[in-house]
């Protein structure tokens, strides 16, 4: 093997921990998604594909707020990644769902998945309804991804934490905002 190939090979697989997505504002994200949703986890079920070497997971979630589009009363979003009678797929950066949760979430329909939605932009489109030092907080948690800022040459910028994003209502009134077209 070509000693050049092999070193971009190497430094490849040491650089590959995070899942690389486009870098969107929350605006931008609100503009661009084709449903919003404010809702809580009901359950999550892993499944292997047809040729059963990919796992994918999906979540049903209640909605409690259709912040933009007609979602309808529950919604099921498909996430690559899970786990299948101990056997695990984990891929960096996918959003994650525990049962209860209350999230606000940016969905995409779902590529070859009538009815199902993708959240947009992995763990960048979920906004969990938490507690922040003790006060009722929106927090997104990226941890896993790093964004690419292709209008500035490609720059790729690693995560550093969770995101505290205000109060629950701050966070939801700014997104209605820019979703309807306005920037806050």
């Amino acid at each position: 093997m070509n000693p050049r190939k092999l070193l971009a090979l190497l430094v490849l697989s040491t650089v590959a921990s995070a899942t690389v997505v486009v870098h969107r504002t929350l605006d931008e994200m609100a503009q661009r998604s084709p449903v919003i949703v404010r809702a809580r986890v009901a359950r999550s079920i892993a499944a292997w594909d047809e040729q059963k070497r990919t796992i994918w997971t999906w979540t049903e979630l209640t909605v409690t707020d259709p912040i933009k589009g007609k979602p309808g009363p529950l919604v099921l979003v498909k996430q690559p990644g899970g786990e299948i009678d101990g056997i695990g797929q984990a891929v960096s950066g996918a959003a994650t769902f525990r049962e209860g949760d209350d999230c606000v979430l940016f969905l995409e329909p779902a590529p070859h998945e009538t009815g199902a939605f993708m959240v947009t932009g992995m763990a960048a489109g979920k906004v969990l309804m938490t507690q922040w030092k003790g006060l009722p907080a929106a927090v997104r948690d990226t941890q896993g991804l790093e964004f690419a800022r292709p209008a500035g040459g490609g720059v790729v910028e690693k995560v550093q934490g969770p995101e505290f994003l205000g109060s629950p209502e701050s966070f939801i009134q700014r997104i209605r905002t820019a979703a309807a077209g306005g920037a806050k």
